[in-house]
């Protein structure tokens, strides 16, 4: 027995103490000692306890309602060069400029079935040649007359949605303009109004105008003005994950997940895609689950938006004394440390040093420094190579590892413990010796 100990002992000073056996990483010491390289300093080693934790979990994450500041109301959707647009005019009556004479025997400005608006005072003379300073006459709008799309319907079934051939169908003396683009020069053309002004203004104010320069030619004129078909007021919609599409903008506003669900939907698990939101130069990118999740992050979309979503599943990769050396998803919006040593299938027992559990990652030089640390010498951008250590032999460093976030492309080392290195001379040793020895104890009971 002493002979096989000094025979051990002897060979592992050969082998300077078991070093030339193969390991699976640096050991504990070796990860400890290699952060600062004299004057230079490589990464910073970040014993975990709970002020660390509570500084991790304050990191601040990209977020849509922060970087896009003051955008929380829906956008005024103004007509722009291109979009095609519809127009239709009511009078108070027949026999106007845009309704045939009344049969015989009714009284002039009246129609059958129809009753002529009520008289009213006109407006100063002043205020009738100017455009946009015209009073609208909205306030006299006949019952069932809509001032936009949304908001009323023509008479009839208040079940049937709303077209703007149904309203000029309906019963009341009007004209339906043909659908009309808006030209390069911002215009549209109405008859005996010529032509009006509609880029860059609201369909109110355009419709403001057509009734201030028909006001001395039509009887009480009363103008609806709707936007059709807009390309300059839409949302485009792209990605591996979502059918393509242009969402045209509603005066009412679209929010990011109704522009998303208006494209279709997302075809993949939500904690796998990323929404990427272009909009004025900027770029940003959230987690969809978090856009679901979190609604001051749905904000308002606006003209020109483009969205993109993007299939990412979130990964960290797993090495050293575990039972599952892999690059393994997460499944799931988060996990924590302690559900991905689970997915790993633990330490292993003969060879992992438990308080040899290191985790390596990027941090934002802010958290950095929150932990009263230095930046790496080279440190690039606003990043720095930050490794935490969890020692399991301590029960509580159990309980913040339920609370220690993993991040995406997070990389989780264990050492091997002392013992491993013997460990794997002795199963070296039975690799050599172990045929030799049951060769001679066959022999001796065969009596060779």
């Amino acid at each position: 027995m002493k002979l096989a100990v000094v025979f051990i002992c002897l060979l592992s000073a050969l082998l300077g103490g078991c070093s030339w056996f193969p390991g699976q990483g640096p050991s504990t010491n070796e990860v400890l000692e290699q952060g600062q390289v004299g004057n230079e300093i490589l990464f910073d080693v970040i014993e975990v306890d709970d002020r660390v934790v509570s500084t991790v979990l304050t990191r601040p994450k990209e977020s849509f309602a922060r970087r896009f500041k003051g955008d929380a109301q829906p956008p005024e959707v103004k007509i722009a060069a291109g979009d095609t647009i519809s127009v239709l005019i009511w009078e108070s009556a027949a026999g106007g400029l845009f309704s045939d004479a009344p049969p015989s025997g009714t009284q002039p400005g009246t129609a059958p079935g129809i009753e002529p608006l009520a008289p009213e005072a006109a407006p100063p003379v002043g205020q009738l040649q100017g455009e946009r300073g015209a009073p609208s006459p909205s306030s006299r709008r006949p019952p069932g007359l809509p001032r936009d799309q949304e908001a009323q319907r023509p008479s009839g079934n208040p079940s049937q949605p709303f077209s703007i051939e149904a309203a000029a169908t309906s019963g009341r003396p009007s004209a339906l303009i043909p659908d009309q683009e808006v030209e390069a020069d911002g215009a549209i053309s109405v008859p005996y109004a010529g032509r009006i002004p509609a880029a860059g203004r609201l369909p109110t104010e355009v419709q403001q105008t057509i009734e201030a320069r028909l006001a001395r030619k039509a009887l009480e004129p009363q103008a609806l003005v709707i936007v059709k078909k807009s390309a300059a007021n839409a949302v485009t919609v792209n990605g591996e994950v979502v059918a393509g599409a242009r969402i045209s903008l509603s005066p009412g506003g679209y929010k990011l997940l109704d522009i998303i669900a208006a494209a279709g939907g997302a075809k993949a698990p939500v904690h796998d895609i990323f929404v990427r939101l272009s909009r004025d130069g900027r770029t940003a990118a959230i987690p969809l689950q978090q856009l679901v999740s979190n609604p001051s992050d749905d904000i308002y979309a606006r003209p020109g938006d483009v969205l993109t979503l993007v299939r990412v599943p979130q990964t960290f990769s797993v090495f050293g004394a575990t039972g599952r050396n892999a690059e393994i998803p997460f499944g799931a919006e988060k996990i924590n440390l302690g559900e991905a040593l689970g997915r790993s299938q633990g330490l292993a027992d003969d060879l992992a040093k438990p308080e040899g559990v290191f985790l390596f990652r990027y941090e934002p030089n802010a958290v950095v420094r929150a932990l009263d640390q230095p930046i790496a010498t080279a440190a690039a951008g606003e990043v720095s190579p930050v490794v935490y250590r969890f020692n399991l032999r301590d029960g509580k460093t159990y309980l913040l590892a339920r609370e220690f976030p993993i991040h995406d492309k997070d990389v989780i080392f264990v050492a091997d413990a002392p013992a491993a290195q013997i460990y794997k001379f002795f199963t070296l040793l039975n690799t050599v010796t172990g045929p030799f020895i049951t060769g001679i104890v066959t022999c001796h009971y065969a009596g060779c």
